[in-house]
């Protein structure tokens, strides 16, 4: 107990919180997703501009945590690049998402296609993070991570679901892995270190 306490004091936490903070957001994000699924049986068309809206406020908060990542870690060059790219995509596919619901249309079709582009761009930068192309090293759990967001991205571009309820489950079920996986790679981090 006392090697362990040891180890959690030695932690360079500016890395580390933001790891555990977007586990657990995405986490409920997913939780959320749940939620509102069992209501989209019953109104579908004001369930998915609700989590549309929720998505958005998710992608903003992620693209915050970044930004804070970036201004106030002492992250090398590289990883400063990989930050700021992860901010601009969040940041874009936020102000996108918040800008849809007052469109007409399906909102459903709408939050796929933002989904889509967020998670096979989410994912291509968890990948290059965990291949060591930017971030710190020894981050093999973000290609995991990374290929789940890959994976939805796919299927919801190859794919797309015919309505609001198939679209619920795909973005719950990807949420409650990615959080999980994302959570397992910052106790693995606590672990190592």
């Amino acid at each position: 107990m006392e090697r362990a306490s040891s180890a959690l004091a030695q932690q360079p936490w500016s890395r580390l919180v933001p790891l555990f903070t977007r586990g657990g957001l995405t986490l409920g994000f997913g939780v959320i997703a749940l939620v509102l699924l069992a209501l989209a049986v019953l109104m579908p068309g004001i369930v998915a501009a609700l989590l549309l809206v929720t998505f958005a406020g998710f992608v903003l908060v992620d693209a915050c945590l970044g930004l804070g990542l970036l201004l106030f870690s002492r992250a090398a060059r590289a990883d400063r690049l990989g930050l700021v790219v992860r901010f601009v995509v969040g940041i874009g596919i936020a102000v996108a998402a918040f800008a849809v619901p007052v469109m007409s249309g399906q909102p459903w079709q709408r939050l796929a296609t933002l989904v889509s582009i967020w998670a096979v761009l989410n994912g291509l930068l968890d990948v290059a993070a965990g291949c060591d192309l930017y971030g710190p090293p020894g981050q093999r759990w973000r290609v995991v991570v990374g290929a789940v967001s890959l994976c939805l991205g796919g299927i919801l571009i190859a794919w797309p679901p015919s309505g609001m309820i198939g679209l619920a489950w795909l973005i719950a079920s990807f949420s409650v892995v990615y959080g999980v996986a994302t959570l397992v790679e910052a106790c693995r981090s606590v672990r190592l270190n």
